[in-house]
Formats: C-alpha cells, structure tokens, sequence
C-alpha cells in the first residue's frame, strides 16, 4: 500500500486559517500557469499579485507551456525523494493532470473546503465537486469557470449554425469554410468531446468522419492550435471559431486578431462546461502561501474584477446568493458586452479524465486516417 506523505505543519487545520495566514507572511509562491494567455497574466499581476503583498505573499508566475511540465517538476522531486521544500507551491492544474497527480499522491489534501471563502461556493454543484469526473477530495480550489464558445462575424455570416447538425449542412453549403484544431490540441480535443456530449461516441465518429472532406482545405489538414484557427477566421479563410474560454471573441478583438463584428455563440445542443482548479503539491516549499492565495481567488472582489468585461470577462465560481448586496453589486455593475453571452446554454458534462486520451486516439485513426470508414 502507499504511504501517504507526512502532512505539512501549513495545513489549515493548525490553528485555523489564522494561523496559515501568520505562516504565509513573508513567503513567495511560485504559481506555475500556463503563459500563453496575456489576458490571465495581466490579471495575476495587476490584481492577485497586489492583493496578495497586502497579506504579506509574493507571487510569482512560473508560465509553462503545457501544465504537464509542472507536473513532471513535481514528480521528478518526489522520486528524487524530495518530500519538503518543492520547487512548485500552486498550480493551475487541468482536469488529466489534475487526476494522474491524485493517482500518485502529489497533492496537499484537506485544504480546500477549509479556505474562509469556500463557503461562497455552491457545495451542490457537482462541476465543483468533480474535475473530469475525479472527485475533488479537497485536493484544489476552483477559481473560474470555462465554457466551449464559438464565433462568427456577423458581417460575413450573420446567421451562424445553431447545431451539430446545422453546422454539417453549413459546411456542405460552404465547403472549406469550417474547421477545427486537430487533437489533442486542447481546442480541438474539446470539440470532438463536445460532438460525443451531444451525440454518443459512435455517432460522433460518423459525424466527424463525414464532416471530414468538407472541412478547410478539404479535411488534409487541420489547424495546429487554437491560435491558429483564432487567426484564420481572422483573415477570413474560415467563416467560425471556436475556444474553451467564454470571453475569447473579447479577447481576440482587443488584440485585433478578429474583427470588431465578431460574436460569441453557444450550440443548441448544449454546451462543454468545466471549471478551473488550482493545486498545491504535498511537498510544496510555501504551502501556507499559496492556500492564501487560493482563497484570494474566491475573494468576491477579484472574482468581480474577473467577470468584468474590462478584465477577462471570465464567468464567476461563486454562488451569488451566498453572497452579501454590496459584494453582488460589484458583478451587476460590470459592463455589458456584445463580446460576452449572458446565457452559455445548457452544460453537458465533461468526459472522464482517463477517457480523454482514447477519445483522442480514436480520432487520430478514424477520422485523420479515415479508418473505419
């Protein structure tokens, strides 16, 4: 049987959070994200990071390309039998790492539903309970939520496809208009799970397979990022875009990749919804740090500042009954925008983590190869 690590005098049990927040003064976490979203960046430096010095904690942001390289950092220490003093303090850990570190015991445990401002948290929603269908456990503290969103510019195409199936009949009616990121891109991925929520995963091959030939460029070839296909429809090669982040049309407009008459919008069959995590490692140098930070970011001033279309615009983890008038006033006096959707539709459920991959393989053989067909 494996042997759980020693728990760390940091856990919030010792003393309460009072006593975490003593512990965190004068730290500096290293919170390792993912680098390529200048809009989260932005958001960790001019609001976390201030409201984090005014308790006493640095933070720093460790960008990585791919959230497994964080985790390899922490597995390399625990075979290493580094077990105290890690290089990594905070994650922003995804649903696959999320469960292949809770297999291998990399992760602080019972420290998340005790952060002062978890009670601001629905405790029967089940997108909070569950990452990828692995139950949370306490082991990481959500800090914004995710939803598939799709783009058209209402110049070029006004009416865009509101289906799975309107989307097939699009691309036969504008072959080579359409297209997504080739898996396991993350986008691209998401898409093709999106299909299996909507339609079963035999008939989301089928789908996917006759899609295929119509696709841009014919379905040889597809775009190898999100950034890739973001900058296609850009320039008009493609008519639609598509991303995990419900505030990317805002975005890509403010950066001028897209055109000011892009919009948002959701597929009638439902919507791919998940939200976002953050993990401390069991063996974490700053661990009393980076659990301040993570009640930070349930803070209902930075979850405000982040649901504002003049941040990122991201939906909101917290429940906001539980919340106080003046906090609630703080969401409904954010700006309207026309690049944000008020409604994401109804949520389908994420697969399984470990059905992630197969998923991705099955893909790679039945519908980039064309076996099966």
């Amino acid at each position: 049987m494996r042997r759980r690590p020693p728990a760390p005098s940091t856990a919030a049990s010792a003393g309460g959070f009072a006593e975490v927040q003593r512990q965190a003064r004068g730290q500096t976490v290293r919170w390792w994200l993912f680098g390529g979203d200048e809009g989260v960046n932005r958001y960790v430096d001019d609001v976390v990071a201030p409201a984090a010095r005014r308790l006493g904690v640095t933070v720093r942001r460790v960008p990585v390309a791919d959230t497994a390289d964080a985790v390899q950092r922490v597995v390399s220490e625990r075979r290493a039998g580094r077990r105290t003093g890690g290089a990594v303090d905070l994650i922003w850990i995804n649903g696959e790492n999320f469960a292949s570190g809770k297999r291998a015991g990399l992760w602080l445990e019972d420290w998340a539903t005790r952060l002062p401002n978890a009670r601001l948290l629905d405790p029967d929603d089940p997108s909070l309970r569950e990452d990828f269908r692995v139950p949370v456990d306490g082991q990481e503290s959500p800090w914004q939520r995710a939803a598939f969103v799709f783009a058209h510019d209402r110049a070029r195409t006004p009416r865009p496809p509101r289906s799975f199936d309107e989307l097939l009949a699009f691309a036969r009616a504008n072959p080579g208009r359409v297209t997504y990121p080739a898996p396991p891109d993350f986008t691209g991925s998401a898409f093709v799970r999106q299909v299996v929520a909507a339609k079963g995963a035999d008939a989301a091959m089928r789908y996917l397979r006759e899609l295929a030939p119509l696709l841009y460029r014919g379905g040889r070839s597809y775009p190898k990022s999100e950034a890739e296909l973001t900058r296609l429809f850009g320039d008009g090669e493609v008519d639609l875009a598509m991303s995990y982040d419900a505030a990317f049309v805002r975005s890509a407009v403010r950066r001028g990749i897209v055109p000011r008459s892009a919009r948002p919008f959701v597929l009638g069959d439902g919507t791919l919804q998940n939200v976002s995590f953050v993990a401390i490692p069991a063996n974490a140098a700053n661990a009393a740090g980076a659990q301040v930070v993570a009640n930070l970011l349930l803070d209902p001033r930075l979850q405000a500042a982040k649901a504002d279309p003049a941040g990122l615009g991201n939906p909101t983890v917290l429940q906001l009954d539980r919340l106080d008038p003046a906090q609630r006033s703080a969401f409904t006096r954010a700006a309207r925008s026309p690049y944000l959707l008020d409604d994401l539709g109804e949520a389908l459920p994420e697969l399984a983590a470990d059905e992630v991959a197969p998923l991705e393989q099955r893909w790679t053989r039945e519908v980039l190869r064309g076996a099966g067909t």
